[in-house]
């Protein structure tokens, strides 16, 4: 009895790998993969668009790149009110990725990103006027930054092709720090496709 009860854990177990090796070869072949992040769209968190396209390699290398575009109300709002001097509009991030587990079906994934953005500035500023009287207004003007960055995240496959992903990432802004947000962030929920 103990004989057949080996004898069935052993097919089992080479019946799953086989299972394991067919998905894995069928992404293989699958090197490109475009996502749109779902709590960016529903406002969760902020109003934006947000767009992925990643390349796969062979091994556990990938690079991307992610395009946002907000318009929160919240954010212009916030802005307005002068309850924040700098409200951003615009992110592209190219990024590289390495797969933290053997799995291609489902894994984990620490990525590295870079970060072009801009957006609206407001500042308080003392002018003078011809009577020689100061006095102070409010100035609006654009920034633009680079920053640099690194996340973690996970991410599945259903039916080796539908992609489930969840980010979160963090970085800094590093050329136009007066202007632009310290922090920068990639937080996203993503849902795509992989052909």
């Amino acid at each position: 009895m103990k004989h057949y009860f080996c004898l069935l854990l052993l097919l089992s177990l080479s019946a799953q790998t086989r299972a394991q090796e067919a998905v894995s070869s069928a992404l293989d072949t699958k090197k490109n993969e475009f996502r749109i992040d779902v709590l960016a769209l529903t406002g969760l968190i902020t109003q934006k668009a947000s767009f992925s396209y990643e390349r796969f390699f062979q091994g556990d290398f990938s690079v991307g790149f992610n395009a946002n575009f907000s318009s929160s109300n919240n954010l212009t709002e916030d802005f307005d009110r002068g309850y924040r001097n700098n409200s951003p509009k615009y992110e592209f991030n190219p990024y590289v990725r390495y797969a933290l587990s053997k799995s291609k079906s489902r894994y984990y994934f620490a990525e590295i990103f870079a970060s072009y953005n801009g957006g609206d500035y407001k500042e308080i500023v003392r002018l003078i006027d011809e009577n020689v009287n100061g006095y102070y207004t409010t100035k609006k003007s654009r920034y633009t930054d680079f920053g640099l960055g690194g996340g973690l995240g996970y991410k599945m496959y259903i039916k080796e092709a539908f992609a489930i992903e969840f980010l979160v990432g963090f970085g800094s802004n590093l050329t136009n720090r007066e202007k632009s947000p310290d922090v920068i962030s990639r937080v996203g929920l993503n849902v795509g496709y992989r052909f």
